[in-house]
This record gives structure tokens, C-alpha cells and sequence, in this order.
């Protein structure tokens, strides 16, 4: 039996390859649904030499005519060796399309085998569109592979590690000798993982080599050796603290220069302790009786009206229309002691 950190270890590995395992159904599920895309022609462009058969030179000399460049030769031959069935480290056309054919999508599988294939010759290359299809679907490969091996390592490093303690561990929720679908999803919920079927059976699908669907202790023991020549891919360290600084302030030797108000510069600069303890300081709030009276307008207080003075600027018919008709900007104050005379017309005093 593994430990806890073990346990825990082993549930990311086992959900690495579920999600792997899912993400490349789906690649390989998109390149398929090409109409142009036939398997016997694929095969033919890989094989440029026309032997029957697809070795890693030949793998990687496709990559190669497609810009891709970070896949090194062993993980070439550990991809061609996980396909490979009878050992001779080679690819013949079946087990070529095994890396290219969708699993779950049986439909979709039958239609692009049936599909007649045009003869390309050794200078041919496919459509654009399929080569690229072809190329995500092997560095979907490579970039589980390379996950993989960084979830074996940490694996590897716990106390009591073995691949038949790994066994044990999921085997027991069951006691049938195997690893199926319902033992492994008891072990992932008992870790907190509630994987769907379709996750499930994509975990076995990866593991298992002899196509019983179930998993034996022999091939997830083969499944669990470590590959060679493959670069794992860690996670960055996460960062406990704060490691930058400020750049130090250049002070001339100029004695002028070195007062009180440099050197204070110069401390705040320097101080991590400060800076990082800084706390912005909150928004000046202004008191509107800065510009308002408690209980009169500050315009009304001095007596000044900010329209008045630039009135006639923007109505320039206003000063003639008072003037004439008002003399004074309140004209009716001029008559507020006289009345109206019908005899003289106009407004006569009392």
C-alpha cells in the first residue's frame, strides 16, 4: 500500500492520463472529420523511403518539414515504441492509424478507413490543413508524455513506492485481481475526484496493451517504468517572497547635493521593509466651504455673478434692447411711484 502522499500522487497520475488521454480523442477526432484527410495517404507521406514501415528518422524528418523542432529523437522512438506491437520498433500502416484514429467515435472511425486513398510520391506532401491536423496530434503525444514522466518522478519519490504497491492500492476497492473502471473510480473519489465514465474508460483505454479492458499488474507496472531520454516537464517553483528591489540612487559627491532632503530620498529608495509596507495615502477631501459660505453662495456673497460681466459678449442685441427700452437692468423699480396717464401717454410721477 502506497502512504497518503502517495495516494495523492497517484490520483494526478491517473487524472493526467484521463485528461491526456481525452484531450487527444479530440485531436485526433478533428483531424478525421477532414474530408480530405485518408489514412493510407497520411502513412505514405511519413514513409518517404516506401519500406511498408515508419521509423523515427522518418517521424522526425516529418516533423522536421513542418517547423517543429522541440521534439528530440528518443521521444520520437518512445512514441513509436508505445504504438509498436510486435517490437521491432518500427510502424507498419496498422499500427500507424492507431495513433491518428478517433477510439470512442466508431462512426467516424469506419468512414475515414473506408475513405480511397490518392498515391503520394516521395515529394509529395499533404494539404496544409491535414499536415497540421497530423503534427497536433503527435505533440499532443509528446506533451503527455513529457507530463507523464514528471508525475512517475514525484511517483517514484514517495516512501514505500512500488508498482505493486500502486496496484494494491487501487486493486483493494474491489478484489477482483484487475484495475477496471469501477475500482479506479472508487480510488479517484476516495481521493475527492468524481471522474465521469468517459474519463474512466479513457484511463484503461491508455493503459491497457492487450485490449481486455482491464488493467493487470504487469502492464501498469510496464506503464509506470520510467522512459528514457524524455524531458519531464515540472511546474516553476512558487515564489515565498518578494525578491525585488529598487535600483540604488546615484549621488554625486557634490557636497550641496547631500542635505536633508537626498538623504531622505536615498532611505525611502533603499528600504525594502518600507516599500513594501507602503499604504497609498487616501484622497485629499476639500471642504466645499472652501468655495461656498455656509450659508450663502460664494458669488451671491461678494456680489459678483459669473454670467453678467460676459452677457452681452455672447448676446450682443442685449445691452441695446435694455438701454433702450430699460435703463436700468431692473426697469421696473424706475416706475414704482408713477402711474399711467391715458391723457399724456406716458407715466407720470407722484
Amino acid at each position: 500500500m502506497l502512504s497518503y502522499d502517495g495516494e495523492n500522487r497517484l490520483r494526478n497520475f491517473l487524472t493526467a492520463v484521463g485528461d491526456g488521454e481525452r484531450d487527444l480523442e479530440f485531436a485526433r477526432s478533428r483531424l478525421c472529420s477532414i474530408s480530405d484527410f485518408v489514412p493510407r495517404a497520411a502513412f505514405q507521406r511519413v514513409d518517404r523511403n516506401a519500406c511498408g514501415s515508419v521509423d523515427t528518422a522518418e517521424l522526425m524528418a516529418f516533423l522536421r518539414d513542418n517547423g517543429i523542432h522541440h521534439v528530440s529523437d528518443s521521444e520520437a522512438y518512445n512514441l513509436i515504441s508505445f504504438f509498436d506491437s510486435d517490437g521491432n520498433k518500427r510502424l507498419t500502416f496498422d499500427e500507424f492509424v492507431q495513433m491518428f484514429l478517433p477510439c470512442e467515435d466508431n462512426y467516424l472511425r469506419d468512414r475515414t478507413t473506408v475513405r480511397v486513398a490518392p498515391t503520394v510520391l516521395a515529394h509529395e506532401v499533404l494539404p496544409r490543413d491535414i499536415e497540421t491536423a497530423m503534427c497536433d496530434v503527435i505533440e499532443k503525444e509528446i506533451a503527455l508524455q513529457r507530463r507523464l514522466e514528471s508525475l512517475k518522478t514525484d511517483l517514484s519519490y514517495t516512501a514505500g513506492y512500488s508498482a505493486y504497491a500502486a496496484f494494491n492500492t487501487v486493486e483493494r476497492f474491489t478484489r477482483s485481481g484487475v484495475l477496471n473502471t469501477v475500482n479506479i473510480g472508487d480510488f479517484l473519489r476516495s481521493q475527492g475526484h468524481y471522474a465521469s465514465e468517459v474519463e474512466l474508460v479513457a484511463i484503461v483505454r491508455r493503459i491497457d496493451t492487450d485490449g481486455n479492458c482491464t488493467i493487470s499488474s504487469g502492464e501498469l507496472a510496464e506503464f509506470l517504468r520510467p522512459l528514457g531520454g524524455v524531458k519531464p516537464t515540472y511546474a516553476s517553483p512558487a515564489r515565498t517572497a518578494s525578491t525585488r528591489y529598487s535600483s540604488p540612487v546615484r549621488v554625486r559627491t557634490t557636497t550641496s547635493l547631500l542635505d536633508s532632503e537626498v538623504r531622505a530620498s536615498l532611505n525611502r529608495s533603499l528600504s525594502v521593509e518600507r516599500r513594501s509596507t507602503y499604504v497609498p495615502a487616501s484622497p485629499v477631501y476639500v471642504s466645499p466651504s472652501r468655495y461656498y459660505d455656509l450659508d450663502y453662495p460664494y458669488y451671491y456673497r461678494y456680489g459678483v455673478y459669473p454670467y453678467s460681466t460676459y452677457y452681452s459678449k455672447y448676446y450682443p442685441y442685449y445691452s441695446p434692447y435694455v438701454s433702450r427700452y430699460y435703463p436700468s437692468y431692473y426697469p421696473y423699480t424706475r416706475y414704482a411711484d408713477s402711474y399711467w396717464s391715458s391723457a399724456l401717454g406716458r407715466y407720470v410721477y407722484y
